[in-house]
């Protein structure tokens, strides 16, 4: 084992210790945390480190064409906003914002990609592996890391709006890095990163289209540019046609899956967390429903309502008409007695058609998951 595996290992052992233990830190401001350790580090790793020059005759175009796909997926994302309207940030752009908030993000971005380069450049799979974790790490910690969790949805939204679009967007950089040097991947991750915190006005876009749009554009360009730039060999471009058309289709089905999650479409989904329903809607099945958008609503349908934070999915066992306001009482198929209370027509948000079984179930033991351990 040469001197500069040697040095590689401990360096990342280190690393990652420290940035792992870092995400479960209970900070106010974890951008300044990871920039504190990871300029450090990637100093010590740029300096110590041999480094090995990556020749690529396409690195500046692969350099212009991430910068035009950061620059459409920002722009989507604001056209976006036209449909499902505008706010603004909580906090205006100020000397003060910019040391604390934008500056360290900018350090924490420009230090790991140096960090991941150098590994890479070692061709080593530890080295690989380690540099992956550790930029992994920064972009959860950018996010506001484990402290912030204090149960089963803010884990999920960590999961959802962070961890899967940093595993597929450092799939992507580590590509870029291999192959065409820290630039591409570094320019791309300041992009998406700045203009949440930059722009002033912010598009409404529901969370779940949000997280399908960060866990879909870095594979998007992924394929982008290794269709343009990497050699194929005659007798494999069949199965590379072939890859494309199965990977458009699995983009166009998670697509849909998240649309109908969010509502977007005529139908939704809901997963049945409750034995309330049993027998017509049991535990781990989701529920298909459509949007109510003022259909006739009789005695014996099941629909989907608002109470309070939650949704709930009952049958409608009486229906009143008191000053022209239509109530409803529902009940659970599984419970003795009818809600306490009424639905109106604001509190109804679909009539449920069918069921798909068990599917629903990963998410319920994650939710019991949490429940156990609080």
């Amino acid at each position: 084992m040469n001197r500069d595996v040697k040095r590689v290992i401990i360096l990342s052992a280190i690393i990652c210790v420290l940035l792992l233990g870092s995400l479960f830190i209970p900070v106010e401001q974890s951008g300044i945390l990871g920039a504190c350790l990871l300029v450090p580090m990637a100093l010590v790793v740029f300096f110590t480190v041999k480094k090995r020059r990556i020749p690529s005759l396409n690195k500046y175009q692969v350099l212009l064409i991430v910068g035009v796909c950061g620059m459409l997926y920002i722009m989507l994302y604001y056209l976006l906003g036209l449909h499902f309207g505008m706010g603004r940030r909580s906090q205006s752009m100020s000397w003060g914002s910019f040391l604390n908030g934008v500056l360290p993000i900018i350090l924490s971005i420009i230090a790991s990609e140096i960090i991941r380069v150098v590994f890479l450049a070692q061709k080593s799979r530890f080295a690989a592996a380690t540099s992956f974790v550790i930029c992994l790490a920064t972009d959860l910690l950018l996010a506001g890391g484990f402290q912030s969790v204090a149960g089963f949805n803010d884990f999920m939204d960590l999961v959802g709006l962070a961890g899967l679009s940093a595993v597929t967007g450092n799939i992507l950089y580590h590509y870029l890095a291999k192959r065409y040097g820290a630039l591409p991947g570094m320019l791309l991750r300041l992009m998406l990163a700045l203009y949440t915190v930059i722009i002033p006005s912010v598009p409404l876009v529901p969370d779940a289209l949000k997280a399908m749009g960060g866990l879909l554009f870095p594979l998007l360009v992924y394929l982008f540019v290794n269709m343009l730039y990497e050699k194929k060999r005659v007798t494999h471009r069949k199965t590379g046609v072939l890859s494309y058309i199965f990977g458009g289709v699995v983009v166009i089905l998670m697509i849909s899956i998240v649309m109908m999650i969010s509502c977007q479409f005529k139908y939704g989904i809901l997963v049945v967390g409750s034995g309330s329903m049993t027998g017509e809607l049991n535990v781990g099945d989701a529920a298909v429903f459509e949007q109510y958008r003022g259909q006739v609503i009789q005695e014996g349908d099941v629909i989907v309502f608002r109470s309070g934070s939650t949704r709930v999915i009952h049958r409608v066992v009486d229906i009143n008409n008191v000053g022209g306001e239509l109530r409803y009482v529902t009940k659970g198929d599984a419970n003795e007695d009818p809600d306490i209370g009424y639905r109106t027509t604001s509190d109804i948000v679909g009539l449920v058609d069918y069921k798909v079984a068990y599917i629903g179930y990963p998410s319920i033991w994650i939710r019991n998951l949490f429940k156990n351990n609080s």
